[in-house]
């Protein structure tokens, strides 16, 4: 019992230490944005980067719950909400530590803490993360139109080389999991069939119908920011594709290995789109959203923690 004690002091010490060497990083990642105070000046780049604190901060917490849909309905326990929201914004910090895989890895901290598989969490997580680059490409490109195929042709290799790594990484992984652990495996399959079951349907579907929200409320705050920071100056038109091209960027980026958030990639895509007309205020834009995102991610993790404080104390 003293041993139990002992081990679960050592993992609440191991996992204080990654939270502040996750924070460090933060810290880090300002002094590398080389901020220039005199561009923050503006009414309307102010009220942009708090309307994105805000609006990204807000999705951050509620962005637990299709997440913990998927996980509930493959493990078949009933997860409150309460127990998951703090371990998902919690996990949300680790994506500054290099690796771009912590933030991912963390969640399973609530297989751990609800006691089931963390086969169960780590599946969740593969859909969580399927789901968000769908829906963000659906969107994205139903505001490109036809420029899409512009993107596609100067991106599309990275999304294909993507894809089929992805692909192959399954096929190897299924192979090799079916040859080790076939009747294990089996099982596990046997048990995911049953969470698609009708009656889990409504409730997966609302999941999934989030990541739209999700897609959608963040087009929204990309479009309101730009109308802000480009002025008057911009047409409709030029700022829907400027949003959608926003978000193509961000899928760009994610595939992309060393480019962790499409740093470089996202100012790249809009400009590709746009010209040289907006530049400079692209690359003003794309700051913006970046500090915005860094202090919504740090918002939306103290939030958790004085969550997770008071269930405690309760």
């Amino acid at each position: 019992m003293k041993k139990k004690l002992n081990l679960k002091k050592l993992v609440k010490l191991l996992g204080n230490i990654v939270v502040i060497a996750a924070l460090a990083f933060v810290v880090k990642k300002f002094a590398d944005m080389d901020i220039n105070p005199e561009d923050f000046a503006s009414g309307e780049v102010i009220t942009s980067l708090l309307l994105g604190i805000v609006v990204q901060g807000f999705l951050i917490v509620v962005g637990c719950y299709p997440w913990l849909v998927f996980t509930r309905s493959l493990s078949g326990t009933s997860i409150p909400f309460s127990a998951a929201m703090p371990v998902y914004t919690k996990s949300n910090i680790y994506k500054y530590l290099p690796g771009n895989v912590f933030q991912y890895v963390g969640r399973n901290k609530l297989a751990a803490d609800m006691k089931i598989s963390h086969v169960d969490v780590a599946c969740a997580t593969v859909f969580d993360i399927a789901f968000c680059v769908i829906s963000t490409g659906i969107v994205s490109a139903v505001l490109l139109g036809g420029v899409v195929a512009d993107l596609l042709g100067k991106y599309g290799k990275n999304l294909v080389i993507a894809a089929s790594a992805v692909m192959a990484a399954a096929v190897v992984l299924g192979v090799l999991a079916y040859l080790k652990f076939r009747e294990k495996l089996k099982e596990y399959l046997s048990r995911y069939a049953k969470a698609f079951r009708r009656e889990n349907r409504r409730s997966l579907a609302s999941g999934v119908l989030y990541y739209f929200f999700n897609a959608l409320l963040s087009a929204a705050l990309y479009f309101t920011a730009l109308r802000l920071i480009l002025g008057s100056s911009a047409e409709l038109s030029e700022l829907l594709t400027l949003t959608g091209a926003f978000m193509f960027a961000w899928i760009i980026g994610f595939v992309t290995p060393g480019a962790p958030g499409g740093i470089g990639i996202r100012e790249g895509v809009m400009i590709f789109v746009s010209g040289d007309k907006f530049a400079d205020k692209i690359v003003l834009f794309v700051l913006v959203i970046r500090v915005a995102s860094v202090l919504a991610d740090v918002a939306a993790f103290a939030v958790g923690r004085i969550y997770a404080n008071k269930k405690n104390s309760e």
